[in-house]
């Protein structure tokens, strides 16, 4: 009498993804996020005014039921600009987080991979840029080539790749001692074949960590930027710039600081938590909990 045993193994994506349903605060950031981001590319079609809406004679008006979040001094509806300011925000942080992306990982795994003095040399510029005041780099390149929206995207992600190439540095040089990379050398694999195959996939993990922590990041500089006027331009408007307009008139009409700077909050906690949560669940200790 013979019997079959099945044995049911689980990928590392599964068990990853069980372990991160187990991190409360980190779905309800995903939770949270995926909400902010079908509202913000649903706006034009669902949001209550329409962005160019003003009415000179309502003036700023508290929360009210028809203006659920009040109104600024041109009798815009604070609700749809917030709105349409999610749409700015995201797009910064996901536009420049993928410059960043792209940069970093290419940079950081070339330097890993190649090693020597080709990585020395690489990873000193990495150092060089590190010590420039990126702040200051960032508001001269739009003086000098003006505001346009797409420089600010690129500008920023190209300033915010450092981190990303020396992570991704590290693990390339662990993962190239592995047995699978020395038997593609072996067989005379070239090393573009072995970055795409063998080094990027498995330095993933961290990859997608850092890219949600670099997101809030990204947004927290464009914030910063429009709060010094610097970044996004009239009649356009992100969650930075209505945050600097709530900042000029709090004493007078608070909820014009209030609520921008309250949805900005939830956005960068949310991915944070889910960040960290994405950290955990994709710890190869972990799995052995």
């Amino acid at each position: 009498m013979s019997t079959d045993i099945k044995i049911q193994g689980n990928s590392l994506f599964s068990d990853a993804l069980r372990r991160l349903k187990k991190n409360k605060l980190a779905m309800a950031g995903a939770a949270f996020l995926l909400v902010l981001t079908i509202i913000s590319i649903l706006t034009p079609w669902i949001a209550p005014y329409s962005y160019e809406t003003q009415d000179l004679y309502l003036g700023a008006t508290p929360p009210s039921a028809e203006h659920w979040l009040g109104t600024d001094v041109l009798g815009r509806d604070q609700l749809t600009r917030i709105m349409y300011g999610s749409r700015i925000s995201l797009m910064v942080g996901v536009i420049a987080t993928s410059v960043a992306l792209l940069i970093g990982v290419l940079w950081g795994t070339i330097a890993g991979f190649a090693g020597g003095r080709v990585d020395s040399i690489m990873m000193r510029i990495v150092d060089v840029l590190y010590a420039l005041p990126f702040s200051i780099f960032i508001i001269l390149l739009t003086v000098v080539f003006g505001r346009s929206m797409l420089l600010l995207f690129l500008a920023i992600g190209a300033v915010e790749w450092l981190t990303m190439a020396r992570i991704i540095r590290g693990q390339v040089l662990s993962i190239k001692s592995q047995e699978y990379v020395t038997a593609a050398r072996a067989i005379g694999l070239p090393p573009w074949r072995i970055i795409s195959r063998y080094l990027i996939p498995n330095a993933l993990g961290p990859i997608i960590v850092y890219t949600t922590l670099t997101i809030p990041s990204v947004i927290l500089l464009e914030s910063f930027l429009s709060f010094l006027g610097l970044g996004i331009q009239p009649p356009q408007s992100s969650w930075g710039s209505l945050i600097s307009y709530g900042v000029e008139t709090m004493e007078e009409y608070p909820w014009l600081l209030i609520f921008p700077g309250l949805i900005l909050s939830l956005t960068l906690f949310s991915l944070n938590f889910l960040g960290d949560g994405l950290r955990d669940a994709l710890d190869p200790k972990a799995s052995k909990d």
